[in-house]
């Protein structure tokens, strides 16, 4: 073997530990990604191997992975609570204190589709945490609100969740916070249209599928 790869792969090794990457184990999806992620910083840097996920699925990936870590945590913010899960809570949010509004709204709020949407709000309808009523001018719809067991259901969590909040965003710096909310708003006003479209002939081009 060239000893002057063995080199090179030394050197990447301490500027990733430098970087602030754990050496005392191999964690290959975060070596990958500091390296693409530092080449990008230095373009005047080697490319990176082929044997790595690229950077667009890099980014689903972790995305995927920081929605999963969310879940696990809110699972025991709920643990003693009538809220079920993050969809209920996110119901209970788009309707506190007061507010009045179609199904309809709500799922798309709360980015729920039809089918899924439709079984959380059944549940919490069922529960007594909300309540329905005719709608004064759309007989076809009716409108849903908090009961007021369903408005002590979500004031109950709200110091778990801010720690749920704390915990999820780690050890950023307010810097990195801002930067990182800026890119997570600029990606969600990208995709809630397609979302709430569900065009199925744009979602195939977009897919291929």
């Amino acid at each position: 073997m060239q000893t002057d790869f063995i080199r090179k792969m030394l050197d990447l090794a301490e500027a990733y530990e430098s970087a602030g990457g754990n050496t005392e184990t191999f964690d290959q999806e975060d070596f990958v990604s500091w390296l693409i992620t530092s080449n990008q910083r230095k373009p005047e840097a080697t490319a990176p191997s082929a044997f790595g996920p690229p950077v667009n699925g890099l980014i689903a990936m972790y995305l995927s992975f920081m929605a999963r870590y969310a879940q696990f945590y809110s699972k025991r913010v709920f643990r003693h609570s009538v809220i079920y899960s993050t969809d209920d809570w996110g119901v209970l949010i788009s309707l506190y204190p007061s507010l009045q509004l179609k199904k309809t709204e709500v799922m798309r709020s709360c980015i729920l589709e039809k089918s899924s949407g439709n079984e959380v709000l059944k549940r919490l309808l069922k529960q007594g945490l909300l309540q329905e009523q005719e709608h004064p001018s759309d007989k076809r719809s009716k409108l849903i609100e908090l009961t007021d067991a369903g408005r002590s259901a979500f004031e109950s969590v709200q110091t778990g969740i801010n720690k749920l909040a704390d915990t999820v965003v780690a050890d950023l710096t307010e810097e990195e916070k801002t930067s990182l909310l800026q890119m997570l708003n600029k990606l969600h006003r990208f995709h809630k249209p397609v979302f709430e479209e569900a065009d199925e002939q744009a979602l195939e081009k977009m897919l291929g599928s």
